[in-house]
């Protein structure tokens, strides 16, 4: 720890505080800046900034614009600019855009002239921000990642990169296929970072890729994570559960990420992550599903309740409906979506379009009424949208309801190829074993019996039997426990933790 030295050439100690954060020494340099807030010798509030940037990294993004407003207060020139600009951006990730479109307009009164280039680009891209919430998700996303490709240093007491926060709105916008190319193309010029790593393993759950998910999730647990990340990591960790059916396991998991969960801030752009929290908690204990439920609400509300932000909402009240075969709430969420539509209500209305029919789909098939032409549309254009897992439990469902076995048939068929789509399965990887053995790998060491594996991957038992059968050949195992030793040493599987 750095502290007050007689060697008047020792560095300032508020500036040490500083320096251990920019070198990622986080927990050192929270420490540190307490201590200096705590002795009142913080001359230029570089401890002061500290605090403000550790807040927003833990997920308390309106406390740490409230500090960094308190910073700009007590600076002048371009560092009460810089100040004024992190606060914006925190206030504008978690939702509060009125608030945020003025903290930006104080930063800008307060540019010097001429403005440093790094600060005129954190404007920017508070602007972009705004406009992704406001406006067009698209757009905004390329001018963050046209700031991510300047020629300018990363600001590291800001909340968030911008080439990842890019792929944040367009995952948003259920643009994941751009998202995903986004991602893959920085993967050239930058480092990864845990969140790097825990959106692509985001994105892999969302397509299915639950091997890769996997993977991940465990890479990103090579790096400790402030709350921020680690809501994210409890996302992917509950979303991987929740497509296994183990409900044993899916309450060990949420008991284990909700201390992470709770009391962090619910950002707009990552409602769909908070939708995944809930879905479970909703599964495991319903009142800390309710808290999120209430949460994810206030959060849309704070944002001026556009309608992108009522339809994520509105989808995961009818993902939480169908789960218990609540028809009422699920018809509900159908006309709260149906009542977002219209000419030219948001750019983002075709994906509202394909939640909407889908909801009114879901009505329809909890009741019996299974239409497999009208279905397998309807869950086609889902996918589209974003969400082929939500699309194949769709055409599951129905198929379970479905009176002629011909229909039956025919809607398993689409909900396989569904819930295969982009999961890469026929790859065979340096390591021998394919994308589908390392899922079906996975789902053993997770203790699923094979019918349970087959209901989760909709392959039949018979599949998952000769799955297995190639598994224990490749491995050389002569039986499930040396199976299980050898998957357990060749797959990765993984948690990431919070820093506390």
């Amino acid at each position: 720890m750095h502290g007050v030295h007689d060697d008047v050439t020792a560095e300032p100690v508020d500036l040490g505080v500083e320096r251990l954060w920019r070198d990622g020494a986080v927990l050192e340099a929270i420490n540190a800046a307490d201590q200096v807030l705590s002795g009142g010798a913080d001359i230029d509030c570089r401890a002061a900034g500290v605090a403000a940037a550790a807040a927003a990294a833990d997920g308390a993004l309106r406390d740490a614009a409230v500090r960094w407003r308190g910073v700009a207060a007590a600076l002048p020139d371009s560092r009460g600019a810089w100040a004024r600009g992190r606060a914006a951006l925190a206030t504008a990730l978690a939702g509060d855009l009125e608030a945020a479109a003025a903290d930006l307009i104080a930063a800008r009164d307060a540019l010097p002239d001429p403005a440093p280039r790094g600060l005129t680009v954190l404007l920017d891209g508070v602007d972009a921000t705004v406009e992704a919430q406001r406006g067009d998700p698209a757009m905004a996303a390329r001018r963050l990642a046209g700031l991510a490709a300047a020629t300018v240093p990363a600001d590291p007491l800001t909340v968030e990169r911008w080439d990842e926060l890019a792929v944040t709105i367009l995952a948003a916008a259920g643009d994941d296929r751009t998202a995903r190319a986004m991602l893959a193309a920085h993967d050239h010029h930058r480092p990864s970072t845990p969140r790097h790593r825990l959106l692509t393993a985001w994105l892999d759950l969302r397509a299915g890729r639950l091997a890769e998910a996997r993977r991940g999730l465990a890479a990103a647990a090579e790096t400790q994570v402030l709350r921020r990340n680690a809501v994210l990591a409890a996302a992917v960790s509950v979303g991987l559960v929740r497509r296994c059916g183990d409900e044993a396991a899916l309450a060990a998991t949420w008991h284990r990420v909700a201390p992470v969960v709770v009391g962090a801030d619910v950002e707009p752009l990552l409602l769909d992550i908070w939708g995944e929290l809930a879905a479970a908690a909703a599964q495991v204990s319903p009142p800390d599903g309710d808290t999120l439920t209430d949460a994810m609400a206030a959060a849309v509300a704070r944002a001026g309740a556009p309608a992108w932000g009522v339809a994520t909402e509105q989808w995961w009240r009818l993902q939480r409906a169908v789960a218990v075969g609540d028809r009422a709430t699920v018809s509900s969420a159908a006309e709260q979506l149906e009542v977002l539509l219209g000419p030219g209500s948001d750019p983002r209305s075709n994906s509202v379009a394909a939640m909407a029919a889908a909801a009114w789909t879901w009505t329809a098939v909890l009741a019996g009424d299974v239409d497999a032409t009208a279905v397998s549309a309807v869950a086609r254009g889902l996918a589209e949208a974003g969400r082929p897992r939500e699309a194949a439990a769709l055409c599951r469902a129905a198929a379970e309801r479905a009176t002629e076995p011909a229909v039956a048939r025919e809607l398993l068929a689409r909900s396989r190829g569904l819930a295969g789509t982009s999961s890469g399965e026929d790859r065979e990887p340096a390591g021998g074993l394919s994308e589908r053995e390392r899922e079906v790998g996975a789902l053993v060491l997770d203790g699923l019996t094979q019918k349970q594996i087959g209901a989760r991957l909709f392959i039949s038992p018979k599949t998952v039997e000769q799955h297995v059968a190639r598994l224990r050949q490749k491995l050389g195992a002569a039986n499930r426990a040396q199976l299980v030793a050898a998957l357990r040493s060749r797959l990765s599987a993984g948690s990431v933790g919070v820093v506390s």
